[in-house]
C-alpha cells in the first residue's frame, strides 16, 4: 500500500480522500478557535498544505490538527481585522453569551480549552498538539473552563437538559462549532487550492535563491512601512469564486475600441492625436484606443500602446461631450495589457464607476466595507451589467475618496480585485474634520496631521465622512526616537461603524507624513474606557537605522493599570514597563507576544496579544492581480 502510495496518482488520491473525510471537522476546530469563517478557513488550508508537504504521514490528521493550532495561537492572530461574510458565524442567540466568552480567552488557553473541552481529547494528546507540558495544558483548560461555564446556556429547544455543567459547555461549543457557515471553498476546491500554495512555493523558493524581493506599501512622504506578515486573506463567497492556478490568460486593453462612442470615427481619430501630458506617447499610429464613452457624470477614454517595449497608457477626461482636444489626461496606476482597470468620474457625491475588463468577464462591486455589531468585517459584492467586458454604473463616494472595491471573474476564477482609481478634485475640505478631546490622560499635545489621517483612513473604507464615525481620540504619545529630525507621534482613535461595531485604529507620522500600524474591530457593546491596545508600529525613517528607530511597542489601557508586562512565546517577561499618562511606546522587545497589565499592587488585570504591523490597509479593497 505504501508503494502505491508513493505514485503521484495514488498519493493525490489518498490526499483528497483525507479531505473529502477529515476537513470539516477541522473546520469546525478551527471555528472554535478563531470565532470568524475566514481566518478559520486560511488556517485550515494552510494545515492542509502543510499536510501534503509530508505526505504519506503516520497520522496526516495530527499533523494538520498541530499545524491548525500552531496558526491559530500564533503571534497577533486573535487581535487582528479579520475577513468574513456576515453575519458572524457564532451568532446563535442562545449562545452569544459563550461566544464573546471564548473569544475573549487567550489565544493558548482558548487552544488549550477547546482540544480538551470540545474535541475530548486527552491531556497528552492536547500536550503534544500544543507542544506545551501536560500539566500546564491541565491548567490552561481547567482556567478556560471555569471562565466560559457561567456564559453556557441550556438548548431552550432542548426537551432534555444536560445534567451537568460540563455536559452543557460542551453542548454550547458544538452549537458554536456547528453553526451554519458557507465556506469558500469546496473539498475539491480545498485539494486544488493545496496545489496551487505547494506550487508557489516552491517558485518563490527557488526566485528567491536568485533574487531579493521589496514590497512596497504605500504611504505619505517620506515615511514608508516595510512588508509584514501577510494577513489571512478571504473574499466573500457570494458567489464562489475559485482562485485557482488554472485562469485562462485573456488580452484586456486591446481594441476594438468599446463604450458608447465606440462607433464616432472622427472623436477617436481626434483622442489617438490627444497629447498625454507628461509621458511620452508612442507615435499617434501606433496608439489603441481601448474605450471611449460618455457616463452621467462625464466624458472618458483609454487610449494605450508601447514604447520601447513598455506597455503605457493614459486616461483621457472631462465633462460630457468635451472634444478630444479638450481632455485631460489621467495616469491609471498599474497598468498592464492584461489587467482590468477602473475609473471613477465625478465625485464627491454622485459618481459614474467605469470598470473595463476582459471580454466575458464578470464584473462586480462593492459600495463599502462592512463592519457588524460584533466586529466581524465583510464585503458584498453585486454583478452588474457589462457590455465586451465594460461596466459603467453609478456610484458615490466622500469627500476624503471612494469605499468602493471591484472584483474581476473569468470562468469562476478571481482574476482581480482592487480599489477603484478616482482623479477626484480635491480643492479642500469643505467640511471640518471633528475636534477630538483624549480619553485617557496624555502628556503631550496629540498631532492634529495624525488625527487626521486616521480619522480619514477609517471613514473612507466604511463610505462615511469623519463626523459620521462618532469618533474619539483614545490615546496620543510620541516614538521615542534616538537620533533624527523632529519627532513622531502615534495615535490611537477609536470610531464606531455604521453596523454598529467599534472600529480602533493606530497611526503614527510626522512632519514627512503618516502611516497606519493597524486595525482591529472589537464588537459594539466594549466599553470604550475598557479597551487595551497593544499594537507593533514600523516606521522607516531616512537615516535611521531599522535595527534603532524602526519598530515600537504601542501600549494604551485603562487607568486601573498603572504597568504592563511585555512576554515572550513562552510566556516569560521580557521588560516591565510603567504605564504614564494612560500608556507608552518604546523600542519593541525582541520576541514579544503578549503583553499584561498590572494593577497599582502589581496584580494581573488583562493578557493580550500584540498586533503585528498591519500587511494592507484597512478596507480590504484588494490588492489588483488575483492567482
Amino acid at each position: 500500500m505504501r508503494a502505491v502510495q508513493r505514485d503521484g496518482v495514488g498519493e493525490d488520491a489518498a490526499f483528497a480522500r483525507f479531505v473529502a473525510e477529515r476537513r470539516p471537522g477541522l473546520l469546525r476546530t478551527a471555528l472554535l478557535l478563531t470565532g470568524d469563517r475566514a481566518t478559520a478557513e486560511e488556517l485550515v488550508q494552510r494545515a492542509l498544505t502543510r499536510t501534503r508537504r509530508g505526505w504519506p504521514t503516520g497520522d496526516p490528521l495530527t499533523t494538520a490538527r498541530r499545524a491548525l493550532v500552531t496558526g491559530a495561537t500564533s503571534r497577533g492572530r486573535r487581535a487582528e481585522q479579520v475577513i468574513e461574510q456576515l453575519p458572524d458565524p457564532l451568532a446563535s442567540a442562545v449562545d452569544d453569551e459563550l461566544a464573546r466568552a471564548l473569544r475573549d480567552l487567550p489565544p493558548r488557553t482558548r487552544a488549550a480549552t477547546v482540544l480538551r473541552v470540545a474535541e475530548g481529547l486527552d491531556a497528552a494528546a492536547a500536550a503534544a498538539l500544543l507542544g506545551r507540558p501536560v500539566a500546564e495544558v491541565e491548567a490552561a483548560a481547567a482556567a478556560g473552563a471555569a471562565q466560559l461555564r457561567p456564559a453556557a446556556r441550556p438548548d431552550p429547544f432542548r426537551r432534555e437538559q444536560p445534567a451537568t455543567e460540563d455536559q452543557r459547555l460542551r453542548d454550547g461549543l458544538g452549537r458554536l462549532a456547528g453553526a451554519p457557515v458557507r465556506w469558500r471553498l469546496d473539498a475539491a476546491q480545498a485539494v486544488a487550492d493545496v496545489g496551487h500554495r505547494r506550487t508557489g512555493r516552491r517558485r518563490r523558493v527557488l526566485a528567491a535563491a536568485a533574487v531579493a524581493a521589496v514590497v512596497l506599501f504605500g504611504a505619505v512622504g517620506a515615511l514608508t512601512r516595510p512588508a509584514a506578515e501577510p494577513p489571512a486573506a478571504a473574499t466573500p463567497a457570494t458567489p464562489a469564486v475559485d482562485a485557482g492556478p488554472s485562469v485562462r490568460a485573456a488580452p484586456v486593453l486591446t481594441g476594438p475600441t468599446r463604450g458608447s462612442l465606440a462607433d464616432d470615427p472622427a472623436f477617436l481619430a481626434a483622442v489617438q492625436q490627444a497629447d498625454w501630458g507628461g509621458l511620452v506617447a508612442p507615435p499617434a499610429a501606433d496608439r489603441t484606443v481601448v474605450f471611449a464613452g460618455d457616463t452621467p457624470s462625464g466624458r472618458a477614454a483609454l487610449v494605450v500602446g508601447t514604447v520601447d517595449e513598455d506597455f503605457r497608457g493614459t486616461w483621457l477626461i472631462g465633462p460630457a461631450g468635451a472634444p478630444a482636444e479638450a481632455l485631460v489626461p489621467h495616469l491609471p496606476p498599474g497598468l498592464a495589457r492584461g489587467r482590468p482597470v477602473t475609473l471613477l468620474l465625478g465625485g464627491p457625491g454622485p459618481a459614474s464607476l467605469v470598470v473595463v475588463a476582459g471580454r466575458g468577464d464578470t464584473i462586480e462591486v462593492s459600495d463599502r466595507l462592512m463592519v457588524g455589531p460584533r466586529g466581524t468585517v465583510a464585503r458584498s459584492y453585486t454583478a452588474v451589467d457589462a457590455t465586451d467586458g465594460v461596466a459603467v454604473v453609478p456610484a458615490t463616494t466622500t469627500e476624503d475618496g471612494p469605499a468602493l472595491s471591484v472584483r474581476v471573474t473569468r470562468e469562476g476564477r478571481l482574476v482581480h480585485r482592487s480599489a477603484v482609481d478616482w482623479p477626484g478634485d480635491r480643492p479642500g475640505r469643505t467640511t471640518p474634520l471633528p475636534v477630538l478631546v483624549p480619553v485617557r490622560p496624555v502628556l503631550q499635545e496629540p498631532d492634529a496631521r495624525v488625527v487626521a489621517a486616521a480619522l480619514v483612513g477609517l471613514a473612507v473604507p466604511l463610505g462615511v465622512g469623519p463626523a459620521g464615525l462618532q469618533p474619539e481620540l483614545l490615546w496620543s504619545g510620541t516614538l521615542p526616537l534616538s537620533r533624527g529630525p523632529g519627532t513622531v507621534a502615534v495615535a490611537v482613535v477609536v470610531g464606531r461603524s455604521p453596523g454598529g461595531a467599534l472600529v480602533v485604529t493606530t497611526w503614527a507620522g510626522g512632519g514627512g507624513g503618516v502611516l497606519a500600524c493597524g486595525t482591529v474591530t472589537p464588537a459594539g457593546s466594549t466599553p470604550v474606557a475598557s479597551l487595551t491596545v497593544a499594537r507593533t508600529c514600523t516606521v522607516d525613517l531616512p537615516g535611521l537605522e531599522q535595527s534603532a528607530d524602526g519598530s515600537w511597542l504601542v501600549v494604551t489601557a485603562p487607568p486601573e493599570a498603572t504597568a504592563v508586562e511585555v512576554l515572550g512565546a513562552t510566556g516569560r517577561t521580557l521588560a516591565r514597563l510603567p504605564l504614564a499618562g494612560g500608556g507608552t511606546v518604546v523600542p519593541l522587545p525582541e520576541g514579544t507576544r503578549d503583553v499584561r497589565t498590572l494593577d497599582a499592587a502589581g496584580q494581573p488585570l488583562r493578557e493580550v496579544p500584540v498586533a503585528p504591523m498591519a500587511g494592507e490597509p484597512f478596507g480590504d479593497f484588494g490588492s489588483g492581480p488575483q492567482g
